[in-house]
């Protein structure tokens, strides 16, 4: 050993554990050099390595935990990683990944380019969150899958109590399918409806919408009637009209009998054959009444 020197032993041995350092730490948290040349992680790893480099473990600990790489979680840095490293397995795992979650959104009744969905894969977000980021796209307009059947469902409702779901609630619908969309029963938007139908109504007919009926089950004896002697279908008998509407009264509903015989002075009446009959009728009998046989 040459005065003053330090010994090649001593040399090696502080070598060895500074690389040692650099080896654990890149380990540790998942930095390679196949991060360096990266177009958003790349400046900061480099800066970690060199710290890491000179032996400032500490500081680069620190810096990595300041980084955007450091931020990111396990998921998101293993697939950052696996693309750089392995684009082949890469692809093969984003191509199912996508067929499962695809099923999902249009079971759903969402949409997302493969663009976006590969951005939420490479970002490692989470099913559940994705979710909830693609409800703000919901629309009635085009749904499909559960939303779909919702959208139907309400348009059922809207039709059973006299609206059309889109002219008269369209400005609220979109709205109330994202809810749908995030776990919210259909039932409190049927429930709107039925609420809305209820305006300008007897007292026991919104009783009976509380409860979860629709006008049109609550009509149903009145208007079949009402069909049979007008001989028209009874779904071409709109819920709010007039003669329809006077069969419930303030403080209790009419008998059919009653209901019959008011339908019977509907001008929508004399042109039927029920009319020409019961007016041949009644002829006869006046004719039989003077002596006539027919």
């Amino acid at each position: 050993m040459d005065g003053g020197g330090v010994p090649d032993s001593k040399v090696n041995t502080s070598n060895n554990s500074e690389n040692k350092n650099t080896v654990d730490v890149r380990s540790k948290y998942g930095i390679g050099e196949a991060l360096i040349n990266h177009p958003i992680y790349g400046a900061e790893i480099k800066k970690i390595f060199a710290l890491l480099d000179a032996g400032k473990t500490a500081e680069a600990e620190d810096e990595y935990f300041k980084s955007a790489w450091g931020k990111l979680d396990g998921d998101a840095q293993d697939r950052i990683l696996m693309q750089l490293e392995n684009d082949k397995l890469y692809k093969e795992k984003l191509k199912n990944w996508m067929v499962t979650i695809k099923r999902q959104l249009a079971s759903r009744g969402l949409k997302a380019d493969d663009k976006t969905l590969e951005k939420y894969y490479v970002d490692g977000i989470d099913d559940e969150t994705i979710f909830d980021e693609l409800v703000g796209g919901i629309s009635a307009k085009g749904a499909a899958g559960e939303i779909g059947n919702a959208v139907d469902s309400l348009r059922s409702v809207a039709r059973a109590n006299g609206f059309n779901l889109e002219k008269d609630f369209g400005n609220q619908l979109d709205g109330w399918l994202q809810r749908i969309s995030k776990g919210e029963s259909i039932d409190d938007f049927s429930r709107i409806i039925r609420q809305q139908a209820k305006l300008g109504l007897p007292e026991k007919v919104g009783a009976l919408l509380d409860e979860g009926l629709d006008l049109a089950n609550i009509y149903a004896p009145y208007r079949n009637t009402m069909a049979s002697l007008l001989e028209v279908t009874p779904d071409s008998i709109n819920l709010d009209d007039t003669i329809l509407r006077s069969a419930y009264g303030a403080d209790k509903e009419m008998s059919i009998f009653d209901f019959k015989r008011m339908v019977r002075k509907d001008p929508r009446w004399q042109y039927t054959d029920n009319a020409r009959e019961e007016v041949a009728s009644t002829a006869l009998g006046i004719l039989r009444d003077f002596g006539f046989q027919g």
